[in-house]
């Protein structure tokens, strides 16, 4: 349940955890976090050839794309909450929200503001295997992967960026670029931001994992947890954080959640959820196109 960058390259999501929250951050500003986390392996079987005007600043890494209805101009480096000291965070959530089955092992571990608009695209390292393009713009993305490592840089479709702005106007996108070939879970990414819409929460869901635009008209296979939270929810799942929580991300892992795993097939999308609805301990998403599809 993700969308993938490199055309003819076939790369593997499983077990992914989405999280979405209204908290109180660390300024005192009611901010929403989106944390997501999956076990990725690049270059899963057969590598089909690449025609020469896909290739263009190419490497041997591929990327998933993540959008965010940030305020635009607000989303920098400085929203990335750093998951390196808790690697669990994600997965005590989905323990705590859809509990696996004890013949299932768990998964294997292995607030401030600019006063100018930030760089049109930034280029950092995540924690773990992940090195980030954060663009204004994703048209903008190709012309920055000459910053991002070799072994992680992707060839990339510029239709997809293409869509991506047609279909999330003014939204931050996150290039997430990694180069592990065997399956791996991640680090979980973390972000903070303002958003657009205080009255809803945002996970991205929508799915291909082949570096095409993704169709959405397709019903696709889904493997992941999706949990929900708010400083106002009264109630829901006790999270069990096995390894404690570091004090700078405190105000933005909620101690419980609402959600559930989802399995099979559904209709390609992301999910929206009511910010009331969660308040009152309510889990009822809706899976919608992107805003302008």
């Amino acid at each position: 349940m993700c969308v993938s960058v490199s055309p003819g390259v076939t790369v593997r999501f499983t077990d992914t955890v989405l999280y979405a929250a209204e908290v109180i951050g660390q300024d005192g500003d009611t901010v929403h976090v989106l944390g997501y986390q999956n076990k990725v392996q690049g270059r899963a079987g057969f590598v089909s050839s690449v025609t020469s005007w896909l290739t263009f600043w190419g490497g041997s890494g591929n990327a998933m794309i993540l959008p965010f209805p940030a305020l635009p101009e607000t989303m920098t480096q400085a929203n990335v909450l750093d998951t390196k000291a808790c690697r669990d965070v994600l997965q005590d959530m989905a323990d705590a929200v859809a509990p696996r089955p004890l013949t299932v092992p768990a998964p294997l571990s292995a607030g401030m503001w600019e006063s100018a608009p930030p760089p049109k695209v930034q280029v950092f390292r995540a924690a773990g295997i992940y090195t980030v393009v954060l663009a204004q713009d994703p048209r903008d993305i190709p012309a920055a992967l000459g910053q991002v490592p070799r072994s992680k840089r992707p060839t990339l479709n510029p239709t997809l960026f293409d869509a991506y702005a047609r279909w999330y106007p003014g939204w931050t996108v996150a290039l997430c670029c990694f180069s592990n070939r065997r399956a791996r879970l991640a680090h979980p990414l973390l972000w903070w931001y303002k958003p657009m819409q205080p009255e809803q929460l945002f996970l991205p869901a929508l799915d291909c994992h082949t570096g095409e635009v993704p169709d959405l008209s397709a019903h696709v296979p889904v493997d992941h947890v999706v949990a929900v939270g708010s400083h106002r929810l009264d109630g829901g799942h006790r999270v069990y954080y096995r390894d404690g929580v570091p004090k700078a991300l405190a105000p933005y892992l909620r101690p419980s959640v609402i959600g559930q795993r989802y399995g099979n097939h559904l209709p390609n999308g992301d999910f929206v959820c009511r910010l009331d609805e969660v308040a009152k301990g309510k889990f009822a998403p809706v899976r919608s196109k992107p805003p302008a599809a």
